[in-house]
């Protein structure tokens, strides 16, 4: 999160005390602080401290789904096309533990959700995106005779959104769960029948 303008240093800022601190104890003048800027200033790009945070959010969930759509659709082989789905999770999981900070930003979002209505409201957005994105792929995969004919792309793309949903909450709150084997048996238990035919 490399920002140059003093708007987007603004955000950097809230974005690292949210980390640090958690929204609740972050204040508009310790991003002022942080920046070095009159707490006033602040004021002409923001009107408040839930505004900051609900720009903040809505950047972090603009992820390119259509990016990774197209990704996927460049697979013609059901062993490209499985690798690519066993991928998307892996690299999910990934992006939280390599970033620690992100991470607790995603706590403290979660958190707030439940008492910022604009908050709830991307969260949701955020979640039809993801439901979406799943049932696209496993369409494709459908599509490429990567499953039978009579799988049920709706079903199983719930299934994959509750069990990413799922890993996401077990990561942010560190529970006793091994990620990868979760996401990998999941994607395997799709692919099994075809295997079997």
């Amino acid at each position: 999160m490399k920002r140059d303008s003093t708007k987007d240093k603004i955000l950097e800022a809230m974005y690292t005390l949210i980390a640090e601190k958690g929204y609740d104890k972050s204040s508009i003048g310790q991003i002022a602080d942080r920046i070095g800027i009159k707490k006033a200033s602040i004021y002409y790009y923001f009107a408040s401290k839930e505004e900051i945070f609900l720009e903040l959010v809505q950047g972090l969930y603009q992820d390119d789904f259509a990016g990774k759509i197209q990704e996927i659709q460049t697979k013609e082989t059901f062993q490209d096309y499985q690798k690519a789905i066993v991928a998307l999770g892996e690299d999910f999981i990934a992006s939280y533990f390599e970033n620690q900070t992100l991470r607790k930003v995603y706590a403290e979002i979660d958190i707030q959700t439940t008492r910022i209505p604009a908050l709830q409201t991307f969260a949701q957005e955020a979640n039809r995106t993801l439901k979406n994105f799943l049932f696209q792929s496993l369409s494709y995969g459908v599509k490429i005779g990567a499953f039978l004919p009579d799988f049920d792309v709706e079903k199983n793309a719930q299934m994959l959104y509750t069990i990413l949903i799922g890993i996401d909450a077990a990561i942010l709150y560190d529970l006793p769960v091994e990620p990868e084997v979760v996401w990998n048996t999941s994607v395997g238990y799709l692919f099994a029948q075809k295997e079997l035919q």
